[in-house]
């Protein structure tokens, strides 16, 4: 049986992300010998609802085909076919067609650093909680990337996307010597001299970030293919999917809660009771709203307070005691607390990144 079709209702409560994703993945289990009726019979999904790359698919699909492909092969570090460990393996043969229209789009940027600017930009094409931050120094370019997902397959998705990311890079630039590090969240899969004889640089484990570690001026290496016209025509096109998506994730309620929380951040004002009565509603009933849409109100008012406070950390004028207030706290302890929580950076770190 098919996977049930989800409703408008159902997508508000079930985080998605594109179907070229979840099918790559499925694609590689079965290669490793993971039937293909297992897999319908933990996810619902047959080959007919992989069809279409630009569909959207439940995000806990991808962890349910990495748990089969672990439970298939136990304890395994490496391969008979391949000296990879699994995610490895699946990132140094899959299509970049992984990444969407995403792919196309890099091919045509003028150098490295639009096209990862790129990524960032239109990263909820690829997944609605998908979390993707580029931040440059004067001696590095770090890109950073979490997902929610990421404890629920331990880390194989991760690896995935930032392999063959670094993969596709390669292959757009030319070049192969562009990082300086790569990082990881997660315990290793199998010996750290694969992994680091794939991304030929070192690679730690149980970061605070899974990222890729860009050396001096790498960002600024030019494509093999750059074409503006082309480039700003796929943008135009991921604009339109990424306004649809947005118009789509967001029911009116929600929206509503957004643009309450949006109107008293103007008097840094972030407290769920303000919001609450912002919204003329107990604060109980706007927990359950937002309960009801898979999001707290914490998360929704963290959120804008953690976006506010990165723009505001860009401008140099402002003292970090001047902006925790600005962002509602009472001393900048709590503010430097929160945002470490945040970013897994102080905030003069941060500043000192972007600077």
């Amino acid at each position: 049986m098919g996977a049930p079709k989800r409703t408008f209702h159902d997508r508000l409560h079930k985080p998605e992300m594109l179907a070229s994703v979840v099918a790559s993945t499925v694609a590689y289990a079965v290669a490793r010998g993971v039937d293909m009726e297992h897999i319908t019979a933990a996810t619902g999904l047959t080959r007919t609802d992989l069809l279409d790359p630009d569909a959207r698919l439940s995000q806990h699909l991808v962890p349910t085909v990495w748990r089969l492909l672990t439970k298939a092969y136990p304890g395994e570090a490496m391969l008979d076919t391949s000296r990879y460990a699994n995610a490895l393996h699946m990132a140094s043969a899959t299509p970049f067609s992984y990444f969407g229209t995403l792919a196309y789009g890099a091919r045509y940027a003028e150098n490295l650093r639009e096209a990862l600017q790129n990524l960032v930009r239109y990263r909820s094409v690829l997944s609605d909680q998908l979390h993707i931050a580029l931040i440059e120094s004067c001696s590095e370019g770090i890109l950073q990337m979490h997902h929610p997902m990421d404890a629920e397959d331990g880390g194989c998705a991760a690896e995935v996307g930032l392999a063959l990311g670094l993969r596709y890079m390669r292959e757009i630039l030319g070049a192969d010597d562009i990082l300086v590090r790569a990082d990881f969240t997660h315990l290793p899969f199998g010996p750290i001299q694969v992994y680091e004889e794939f991304f030929g640089t070192p690679v730690c484990f149980q970061q605070s970030h899974n990222a890729l570690v860009f050396r001096q001026g790498a960002l600024d290496l030019p494509t093999k293919q750059p074409d503006p016209d082309l480039f700003r025509y796929i943008q135009g096109h991921l604009d339109l999917v990424r306004e649809g998506l947005a118009g789509s994730s967001d029911s009116p309620e929600l929206s509503r809660v957004r643009d309450a929380i949006a109107h008293n951040a103007e008097r840094s004002e972030y407290g769920a009771e303000a919001l609450a009565r912002q919204m003329n509603m107990s604060l109980r009933a706007l927990q359950r709203l937002t309960q009801d849409h898979g999001i707290t109100v914490r998360q929704l008012l963290d959120e804008t307070r953690q976006a506010n406070a990165q723009q505001f950390l860009s401008d140099p004028r402002l003292s970090i005691e001047a902006i925790s207030c600005l962002l509602g706290y009472s001393e900048d302890r709590a503010f430097r607390r929160a945002f470490k929580r945040w970013t897994g950076n102080t905030p003069a770190e941060f500043r000192r990144n972007v600077g």
